[in-house]
């Protein structure tokens, strides 16, 4: 399965909107190869159709070197495509408790840690009631048998595993979002004869704390820790 069918079809349900936009990414890379007019280009990156290409800002010195002595429509292009990936890093975003953010956040970023924010909290509840639960079990019955049928015990029980799927869910948006900005950076230097993939990846996308694996392995670990 192509990257752009997968990216769909992974998604998890309700979560469309927080994915990168890879298929609007691949056809600005197409306009480019099929040296389609730059408005076209820049209409996709935009939004609007219409736009003028010369509206976008360019890259900072530094990403591709080597695209600097390259005509003015190459470079037309190539502000489009990443004007557009810039908007799947840098939107307004909606940040945990309703806070709303008008600065260059990532939109990607801000679901991620609104969810994670969550399932710690969730993590944290769940663990008082376990606590509670546990005390509210007769002394006299503390054997593994009668904890394990102990109807408010099951309940925390099914609580912690609802709280592991959830987690791989999270775990499963990042990773696919994380290789969606790998591969469009790898078409985009492989059809724009270009290498901006790995400095752009250092320097924009892999700081971001959404794509920061160790946050996610901390939580799982905290968590079989305390299932176990």
């Amino acid at each position: 399965m192509k990257f752009g069918k997968q990216i769909q079809a992974d998604q998890v349900p309700g979560w469309s909107q927080h994915y990168l936009d890879y298929k609007s990414l691949k056809k600005i890379i197409s306009s480019l190869e099929s040296n389609r007019p730059v408005a076209e280009a820049a209409a996709l990156a935009v939004g609007t159709p219409g736009s003028e290409p010369s509206n976008l800002p360019l890259l900072p010195p530094g990403f591709g070197p080597d695209d600097d002595n390259r005509g003015r429509e190459f470079q037309a292009y190539k502000a489009a495509f990443f004007f557009k990936l810039e908007r799947e890093l840098e939107k307004v975003c909606i940040l945990p408790r309703g806070t709303v953010c008008f600065s260059n956040r990532c939109q990607i970023n801000a679901f991620y840690l609104e969810k994670e924010a969550e399932l710690k909290t969730r993590l944290e509840t769940l663990l008082s009631k376990r606590r509670a639960a546990a005390s509210r079990v007769l002394p006299d019955s503390l054997d593994d048998d009668a904890t394990k049928n102990h109807v408010e015990w099951n309940a925390v029980e099914e609580g912690f595993r609802l709280l592991e799927r959830d987690l791989g869910k999270l775990q499963q948006f990042v990773e696919i979002n994380a290789t969606g900005f790998r591969k469009i950076l790898k078409k985009w230097d492989k059809r724009s004869k270009s290498t901006t993939k790995e400095l752009y990846l250092a320097r924009q996308v892999d700081v971001q704390p959404v794509f920061n694996r160790q946050s996610l392995l901390v939580f799982w670990t905290s968590l079989i820790y305390r299932l176990g």
